[in-house]
């Protein structure tokens, strides 16, 4: 919650039309307008689905019997105090908050529930293709492109075209790798951002192997150059 400093009544005083109720009026607005621009853009970026294996804690405050550990079984189900089952993978924590609000209701007068993550079942990213060193790497939170590119050793091509990345529900992300350096990915952070589970894949970029060109050429020169000389010294 916002405080206001008595001084800051003291620069915006109260006039007897009220335009300095109405100036403190709007300040309070726009702080409160930018905070929640800024909040949900935050909760965008960090925004994680639950899946089957990741193990949750829900804690309700001032009711122990019905805060614990869960781990979400392979039909994504928790069997939870009282209530019993409840579906709660491909769910936000946010979302699942939302839902045993409702369902604790019933026994809870104005219950206060808090999801989180103490465990990511799958918590390890896959990186494959024109890197340094493709591989499985252990993440314990969500990394953006920069730093799973570091954590493989960057690209093999600087000049790669695009990255896919096959999240874990299936669904492709292609990146645009022009867009990607030229505006920091400050358009989509989520788009740019691996969660576990994720795979990111690298196309191998054709290269044209001058080294192996510039041999071969030589080797060419080499033979018509004996050839002329042999053609010359017969002519004689």
């Amino acid at each position: 919650m916002c405080k206001v400093s008595p001084d800051r009544f003291q620069r915006l005083p109260f006039k007897p039309d009220g335009s300095g109720f109405d100036k403190i009026i709007n300040v309070h607005a726009i702080t409160f307008f930018i905070t929640v621009l800024l909040f949900g853009a935050s909760a965008q970026v960090e925004e994680y689905i639950l899946q089957a294996g990741d193990l949750i804690a829900v804690n309700v405050v001032e009711h122990p019997e019905f805060s614990g550990r869960h781990k979400i079984r392979p039909d994504g189900r928790i069997n939870y105090p009282v209530i019993g089952e409840v579906e709660v993978a491909s769910l936000t924590c946010a979302q699942l908050v939302k839902i045993m609000q409702g369902k604790l209701a019933a026994y809870v007068n104005n219950p206060v529930v808090s999801v989180s993550i103490e465990a990511y079942y799958a918590n390890k990213v896959f990186i494959i293709g024109d890197v340094y060193r493709s591989g499985e790497y252990e993440i314990y939170e969500p990394v953006d492109v920069i730093k799973a590119l570091a954590m493989c050793g960057g690209l093999k091509n600087p000049k790669i075209r695009e990255i896919k990345i096959i999240r874990a529900d299936g669904s492709v992300t292609t990146l645009n790798m022009k867009d990607f350096w030229t505006t920091g990915a400050k358009g989509d952070k989520k788009k740019y951002t691996l969660y576990p589970g994720d795979t990111m894949y690298v196309p191998e970029s054709y290269q044209i192997p001058w080294g192996f060109i510039s041999t071969v050429l030589s080797v060419v020169n080499i033979a018509l150059t004996v050839t002329i000389q042999v053609l010359t010294l017969s002519n004689k």
